[in-house]
């Protein structure tokens, strides 16, 4: 039985005498103000909790515009809320799909503040056209004009955002404004309540998509979304190109030169044409290569007598790091940093991966940045040819990061951002900066922190790089991060 066959048997039965029970539990305006209420309950609650801060408004958007759409033929205030409240959920529902693509972050530090405004005045005047529509729906019924808790509820929302506007933080009048609100959604209820006991009632608004129909829509809608979001939007797209092309004898000669200094031929082979020209003249190479796991390990016990030693090994090391120092000819000490990675079995997951750098010149006073920096990203395709791609994204950033002994805090990093491909072998990638001498005496001591993502299952979807801003441990699912670290110093003898 649809919706619309069971008010025309509450019509044809109405000379019935119902119980009055009955009677309150199917009315049309007690079903449109409870969806209002509870709508409206859902909205202000924010649990940072399984991504109950994104359900319960999701739940409370869909309440509210259920419970407006029955009461939108009531009165103009009330159709004005039908209005708002369609408006919020063509606002509010796109982002529980854009919460599952990698462009969520960008999408937020785009729109955000935009978004915030129109859906705060949106929610304000929504809460004023209620508190007028009950006020015209009383004066419909020759009932006592108060709708003193409509009328509180828009004041409240007027004060939370002013406390947010000030960036309150503090817990007393959190807790009384959670009361006031419960008190104030408790006296709405009660004042639906007397009106109804009063005599009012409306008429249900005939719809040609019942309730059910548009809540199936909604749900359709953001399932379908949210699967394209993970299906398609989950990784970067890189511009893959074929290696191809004879190097210029000048290219090659530097290249012969690099490894004569002691350069790894592997990643060498990797450096671009503009890479190696940088390095012409080279003086000296300094090399640090190790292998890093990716995986947790397993676990080994040691027991003699009554003590026990507990260790990880690791089976497999799954990062070859290969990082390479070479110093350039010139009036000041000036050198070229290469990190290299390369994975010597298959990584996996392909959603999105992250090589953080924390550069010499962060470190020490003594070096100063030089040039802007370099690097790709390569592999071999199933038919042995090496494709390359730029990075999706390179260059320093600057951020706030929340630290347990600093507290809050703005760095700048150095950030390499990508997507392996799905297919192929031999995944790898370098990224390179210059650095010159500022004040002689201090060591070279050059950081790579490569974050890699393990699986897609995640919502809201965060990026390794948006992972790795947040700080923390180098494991925390879905993401893991490897560490690594260029460290040397050099003491030059002067001649007499």
């Amino acid at each position: 039985m649809t919706e619309r066959d069971f008010d025309k048997l509450l019509e044809a039965a109405a000379e019935e005498n119902f119980p009055d029970d009955i009677v309150r539990e199917v009315t049309p305006w007690r079903k449109a103000m409870g969806n209002v209420i509870g709508g409206s309950g859902m909205c202000a609650i924010t649990i940072n909790f399984l991504n109950l801060n994104i359900l319960l408004p999701t739940i409370g958007v869909i309440l509210q515009l259920l419970g407006f759409r029955g009461l939108r033929r009531e009165n103009r205030w009330f159709t004005a809320c039908w209005v708002l409240a369609l408006l919020r959920a063509v606002l509010y529902l796109p982002t529980v799909v854009v919460n599952a693509t990698i462009y969520r972050g960008v999408f937020y530090e785009r729109f955000y503040q935009d978004m915030t405004a129109v859906s705060l005045v949106t929610q304000l005047l929504l809460f004023f056209c209620l508190w007028r529509g009950l006020w015209a729906a009383q004066r419909r019924a020759s009932l006592p004009v108060k709708a003193s808790s409509a009328g509180a509820l828009l004041v409240w929302y007027l004060v939370v955002t002013a406390l947010a506007w000030m960036e309150y933080s503090g817990w007393i009048v959190a807790i009384l404004m959670l009361v006031c609100y419960v008190c104030i959604l408790k006296s709405l209820s009660r004042l639906s309540q007397e009106m109804e006991e009063g005599g009012y009632a409306i008429q249900p608004a005939r719809v040609r998509i019942s309730d059910g129909a548009v809540v199936k829509g909604i749900l359709i809608f953001l399932a379908v979304g949210i699967t394209c979001g993970y299906l398609f939007f989950g990784s970067y797209p890189m511009d893959w190109r074929l290696e191809g092309g004879r190097l210029s004898a000048e290219v090659v000669e530097i290249r012969d030169e690099l490894l004569a200094l002691g350069y790894p031929e592997g990643a060498l082979q990797d450096l671009s044409e503009e890479d190696i020209l940088a390095c012409r003249g080279a003086l000296q190479v300094v090399v640090h290569e190790t292998d890093e796991p990716v995986n947790d390990g397993r676990e080994v016990r040691e027991t003699w007598g009554n003590h026990t030693q507990v260790s990880t090994v690791y089976d497999v090391k799954e990062l070859h790091m290969t990082d390479v120092a070479v110093e350039l000819p010139g009036e000041r000490e000036h050198w070229k940093i290469f990190h290299h990675f390369l994975w010597t079995v298959n990584p996996g997951f392909r959603g999105t991966e992250s090589l953080q750098l924390w550069p010499a010149y962060t470190h020490f006073e003594g070096w100063a940045p030089e040039g802007q920096p370099t690097g790709r990203v390569l592999y071999d395709n199933p038919k042995g040819l090496t494709c390359s791609a730029p990075f999706y994204s390179l260059g320093t950033e600057s951020y706030h990061t929340q630290s347990f002994l600093w507290g809050e805090q703005q760095v700048s990093d150095l950030f390499a951002v990508f997507s392996l491909p799905s297919r192929g072998e031999d995944q790898r990638g370098y990224v390179s900066y210059g650095i010159v001498v500022n004040r002689p005496g201090y060591i070279i001591n050059s950081w790579i922190n490569y974050t890699h993502q393990e699986s897609r299952l995640q919502y809201p979807v965060l990026t390794a790089r948006e992972s790795r801003k947040r700080g923390g441990w180098n494991r925390s699912f879905p993401f893991v991060t490897v560490q690594n670290a260029l460290q040397f110093f050099l003491r030059r003898m002067e001649s007499t």
